[in-house]
């Protein structure tokens, strides 16, 4: 028995030696990012990670980008800890923008409910480094998962992902760049993502967590922008579309509504409902390059 823990022991200690550092999934950018001492951080959900091209801001304004949305996770609770985590391993930028839209909610560090892509991070669940604790408690892990060897990596099936690490450089664009066209037999053009709107008696709870990064911005230096960016034609609703720059206002948070008319009203900028492709990034690009508040907040 005894020769089995040892023989446990000594292979969970041989993955963590091999993944320190890496990314197992593309997803689980923690420590990948360490070190990367970028003057932008893009932040938010699925919609930060799938529309910022971190290329973008580099070419246009001559400024290091680092993208570290997270996918699955519209909460500014996920927001604010994957930013603590960056500014750990980190200087701290001179800016951040943040996706923000009506999908957005406040979200919760002790009753968190959404366990969204839990798997991709459960590679530091084994005798934590202190930086991770909190987003090990924001997915809670339990004892077992933290202390036993290889159990965490085999109950969430990372374990052959950690020996190949073929997922390693899913991402090479430093973003999701999803070049595929929309398959919507797949992913049909329903209104059901209008579901996850947050509600008016949500706002006040929203704009105390907005307030709380935006705290945090300014307690490390650095300038908040906020961007809408394009949801596809059958989930607009101009007046909820409009509540983000109205928060952000009275926040004092500089706003750009890129949810441009020319973009959401074509499937083909688009992979799903709420998500833009290749060519719709492109094509907001394009469109956000004239944007002279932009510009002028990235001098």
């Amino acid at each position: 028995m005894l020769l089995i823990i040892g023989i446990i022991s000594v292979v969970q200690i041989a993955i963590s030696y091999r993944i320190d550092g890496k990314t197992v999934t593309g997803y689980d950018t923690l420590e990948s990012t360490a070190n990367t001492n970028a003057d932008l951080v893009c932040l938010g959900s699925s919609r930060c990670w799938a529309h910022f091209d971190p290329r973008f801001f580099e070419s246009n304004y001559h400024i290091k980008t680092i993208n570290i949305g997270m996918n699955g996770h519209s909460d500014l609770t996920a927001t604010l800890l994957r930013l603590q985590n960056y500014l750990s391993r980190n200087k701290a930028p001179k800016f951040a923008i943040l996706n923000i839209d009506p999908f957005v909610s406040a979200g919760s560090l002790t009753n968190n409910t959404n366990f969204v892509t839990k798997n991709q991070y459960a590679r530091y669940a084994f005798f934590p480094n202190e930086k991770d604790n909190l987003f090990l408690n924001y997915f809670k892990f339990d004892n077992y998962e933290k202390y036993v060897p290889l159990y965490a990596l085999f109950k969430y099936q990372l374990f052959a992902d950690c020996l190949t690490l073929k997922n390693a450089n899913s991402f090479k664009a430093g973003f999701e760049l999803n070049d595929e066209k929309w398959d919507t037999i797949k992913y049909p053009i329903t209104a059901q993502a209008k579901r996850y709107f947050f509600k008016q008696k949500d706002i006040p709870q929203l704009e105390h967590c907005l307030k709380i990064l935006q705290n945090l911005c300014q307690k490390n230096n650095i300038q908040l922008f906020c961007i809408q960016t394009p949801a596809y034609q059958i989930t607009y609703d101009s007046a909820t579309f409009e509540k983000p720059k109205t928060f952000c206002a009275k926040l004092g948070i500089p706003f750009i509504d890129a949810n441009y008319e020319s973009i959401r009203t074509k499937t083909d900028y688009f992979y799903n409902v709420m998500h833009l492709n290749k060519k719709g990034v492109i094509e907001m690009n394009k469109l956000l390059k004239n944007e002279k508040e932009l510009a002028e907040f990235l001098k």
